[in-house]
């Protein structure tokens, strides 16, 4: 992939040396990666004060949601989360009908995707609104969705008017037409530096943030493209720092990882218990998904008896109610939750799929953390028991929350960053590594494909890469109908030419050994002047005609097949036998590459 050419001009920079005009075009893609990660931040900045402000004003504390739910009567406990819930679905509405009337969604990795061109602005406002309710009411729902989607929105609305500003640089081959400032990868890259930064201000994570996108709404790492998500999420974290707000999110004591045989076996059944419980969460959330669509047409309706149940298990335990950062610093702190560690987690699971099942918008980064943090702690006895690995409770949370990210997000690599940033403790990665591949492989053993759409698309994508890197001419060519011998009269020949519908005839011998090609409008000058009972092999073959082996690559003859004359591109055996087996068409090879594009 090339080097994405922030701000293009015709003019300015067409004397440099292509060495110095490269260098340039980076360092102007770096500038710009800058701005948009510091304006990601100072989105997710104005979100979260916003959150802060708002729960202060509505309960009259500050606090983490799920600890002022613990000091709420209990008929509030059962309100606020369903009164919330109704704000957030007639917001919500009005948000997903102005999105059906402009033929779009307001998903930012679907525009990073290449899915819409941009981000409608007021459709995705509205649901960071709704969002904003959800959280604000005590949902059972991450807060990093909404920031981090109005990160993106702002950057689509400030650089989508640049992606075609007349008279801004001039094209060279046509003076009267302004050349773009983003285009295409540009402007999805802006977009996706911007969410960069809002993801490395939500949790201070500024190197998982970058590797998130790259991950996450890329599919996979390419250098020169982090580079500039690792400035955009550089210059939020200097914009975060500036506001005081910079800090380990779970300060731990210094802890030392021996790595021991049990020590690496109580990791692993770490990575196998958090794996199974993110998995199970996901299919539990798809499932309430299924339910809530059953249950009544209105979303006002599903979305107010999902914040309807979430107040009654709040009851039970108000730990569940957010997005369960403050459950996790008690737990890390060995504190005491308010319900059993393998019940909370159950209620937390419910919770959060009545939340989002019934419709609610955010994220789902902080659920999966606590639910990965309870599945550890919850091994941590075992591991004394069975393996004798004794005062592991934090070790084992800690990687019960890597390994839960990462049995949601399908993303092992970033799960360890990300963890390992928000601790700051060196002697945890090892152990997080292992946590989170085992984790990885047992939501896959489990048939969990992700919380993200995008993911299972770029696994598409991969697979069908893979695929068309092995395929061979063999494995997608078409048999020849109605071969012709070299005996056929030429009246029978031009017949076979004309329904086949191809410029040539191919001619074989008894024993399908390929012969060569005859132009069909020779034949039909033949046949025209008379010679119609004469055969086909009597005629001149055409000179070179390209063919292809069976067991080539379509890589290895992609050339040959595309400037061939013929539509359909003769497939052999082998070159010794020269054995006729099959044809290659063109459309096939078109076919087989677009399937790369969908």
């Amino acid at each position: 992939m090339k080097i994405p050419r922030f701000f293009r001009t015709g003019a300015d920079i067409s004397s440099i040396a292509a060495t110095e005009r490269v260098a340039l075009v980076y360092l102007r893609g770096l500038l710009v990666a800058a701005a948009m990660g510091a304006l990601g931040a100072l989105a997710a900045q104005a979100f979260r004060s916003s959150l802060d402000h708002a729960t202060a004003w509505l309960f009259g504390r500050e606090g983490d949601i799920s600890q002022i739910f613990a000091t709420l009567p209990w008929y509030l406990r059962v309100v606020c989360p369903a009164v919330g819930a109704a704000i957030a679905a007639l917001i919500l509405v009005q948000a997903l009908r102005r999105e059906q009337s402009q033929g779009t969604v307001s998903e930012y990795l679907e525009t990073i995707d290449g899915k819409t061109d941009r981000i409608p602005v007021l459709p995705s406002l509205l649901r960071c609104l709704s969002s904003f309710f959800s959280i604000v009411s005590g949902g059972s729902i991450g807060k990093e969705g909404a920031m981090v989607q109005l990160s993106a929105t702002a950057a689509s609305w400030l650089c989508h008017p640049f992606r075609a500003r007349p008279g801004l640089g001039r094209d060279r081959d046509n003076p009267q037409r302004g050349s773009a400032v983003l285009r295409g990868e540009d402007f999805r890259l802006a977009v996706a530096l911007a969410a960069t930064g809002g993801l490395a201000a939500v949790y201070h994570t500024p190197l998982a943030a970058a590797i998130f996108i790259a991950e996450i709404a890329y599919g996979g790492l390419e250098l020169r493209r982090v580079g500039f998500l690792f400035t955009a999420a550089a210059a939020a974290t200097w914009v975060v720092s500036v506001m005081g707000h910079f800090t380990p999110l779970y300060a731990l004591p210094p802890f030392v990882f021996d790595v021991t045989g049990p020590g690496m076996l109580a990791i692993m059944m770490v990575g196998v218990a958090a794996g199974a419980a993110g998995a199970i969460f996901l299919r539990v959330v798809r499932l309430a998904r299924t339910g809530f669509a059953r249950l009544h047409e209105s979303l006002v309706l599903r979305m107010t008896v999902g914040g309807l149940l979430v107040g009654l298990i709040t009851l039970i335990a108000p730990d569940v109610a957010g997005n369960g950062f403050a459950p996790i610093v008690g737990l890390l702190d060995g504190q005491t939750l308010s319900s059993p560690l393998l019940v909370l987690l159950a209620l937390k699971i419910l919770a959060t799929a009545a939340t989002v099942g019934a419709g609610a918008i955010g994220g789902l980064f902080t659920p999966s953390l606590m639910i990965g943090a309870l599945a550890g702690s919850a091994c941590a006895p075992l591991a004394a028991q069975w393996l004798g690995v004794s005062d592991s409770a934090v070790l084992l949370g800690v990687a019960g929350m890597a390994a839960g990210l990462a049995a949601t997000t399908q993303a092992p690599l970033m799960s360890t960053l990300m963890v390992f940033e928000m601790t700051q403790e060196s002697t945890f990665v090892f152990p997080l590594m292992l946590a989170t591949v085992v984790a990885y492989a047992t939501s896959m053993a489990l048939g969990d494909s992700g919380a993200y759409s995008v993911t299972a698309r770029h696994r598409a994508r991969s697979d069908r890469r893979s695929r068309l890197a092995d395929a061979t001419a063999g494995m997608v060519m078409r048999p020849l109908p109605n071969p012709v011998g070299q005996d056929t009269p030429l009246r029978e020949a031009m017949a076979v030419g004309l329904a086949g519908k191809n410029r040539f005839v191919f001619v074989i011998d008894a024993a399908a050994h390929f012969q060569g090609a005859v132009w069909l409008q020779d034949v039909v000058a033949r046949v025209n002047a008379g010679e119609a009972e004469a055969a086909i092999g009597s005629s001149t073959y055409v000179p070179d005609l390209p063919v292809v082996y069976a067991d080539q690559r379509l890589f290895d003859i992609w050339q040959t097949v595309v400037e061939s004359p013929a539509e359909r591109t003769p497939v052999l055996a082998d070159p010794q036998s020269r054995r006729l087996v099959g044809v290659l068409n063109k459309s096939e090879l078109l076919k087989q590459a677009r399937q790369l594009f969908a």
